[in-house]
């Protein structure tokens, strides 16, 4: 078997090895992947949580299987903002692929003076400013409040629909709720039909900030018991929404197609 990362900043995983097959999800900048297939042009590849797709090969480079699993164990932060820019040398020129999108995870090997070394998973360094990454500790992610992941979310009020977008310039459903979970070491599953499983199932009544709600075919991050922030493809992208009749922007189809609300925190 075949490792590699990626090579540029947003990658798209296609369904089939065809651009006009269904875009399945994306990859980000410098993510280890497993390679199952290969064709002429596309590779079949696993994310570390085996969630599977075809990719264009040119932006993927190999790499041991030893390199692969030491940079899983290495990724210790992830970029906090929406676009980081991707520099060469400290305080130096922007290097490609120019800039970086918020989540991508990457190591830091070293912070000085406002900037953080980033090494590749082929040992390449690379820099940005310190200010643009957040560190992960998956010790205080047990501690984050649904508060905080709501918080989150709200940053990205107006990111319009993409089907199978994990990033600022396009989310779906499941992607949003990924990203923002992903920021805090809260790892999840891709698609709404694998993180319906995760986390304890709850009643209506108990929903507070920071639950998952599904409903039919579709996931949204609850601010309240009758609030959710969500991407929706019908409200053209990341939309605040009302599950009760009475309220602003109420949504009558994900209040009949309601279907459970799962805790994570």
């Amino acid at each position: 078997m075949k490792y590699a990362f990626v090579t540029t900043n947003l990658l798209d995983l296609w369904s089939r090895p065809d651009y006009d097959s269904e875009r399945a999800s994306q990859l980000l900048f410098a993510e280890p992947v497993k390679v199952l297939k290969e064709s002429k042009e596309f590779w079949q590849v696993a994310q570390v949580d085996n969630y599977t797709g075809w990719t264009d090969k040119r932006f993927l480079n190999t790499i041991s299987k030893s390199a692969y699993e030491y940079y899983l164990k290495k990724i210790n932060a992830v970029v906090a903002l929406d676009r980081a820019r991707l520099l060469a040398s400290a305080g130096n020129k922007a290097t490609e692929p120019y800039f970086l999108y918020y989540g991508t995870g990457i190591w830091i090997s070293h912070i000085h003076k406002g900037y953080c070394k980033a090494v590749l998973p082929d040992k390449t360094v690379v820099f940005l400013k310190s200010r643009a990454v957040r560190p992960i500790n998956k010790k205080k992610s047990k501690n984050i409040s649904g508060k905080r992941l709501v918080s989150e979310a709200f940053k990205f009020l107006g990111v319009p629909y993409l089907w199978g977008g994990v990033s600022p310039t396009g989310f779906d459903c499941s992607g949003l709720v990924r990203a923002v979970c992903s920021r805090y070491a809260l790892y999840i599953p891709r698609d709404a039909g694998e993180q319906i499983k995760t986390g304890v199932k709850i009643s209506r009544d108990e929903v507070k900030a920071g639950d998952l709600l599904f409903f039919k075919r579709h996931v949204g991050l609850a601010i309240g018991k009758e609030k959710i922030i969500h991407a929706s493809r019908g409200g053209g992208g990341v939309r605040i929404n009302s599950l009760k009749p009475d309220m602003p922007n109420y949504r009558a189809d994900l209040d009949r197609d309601y279907n459970q609300a799962r805790r994570i925190l």
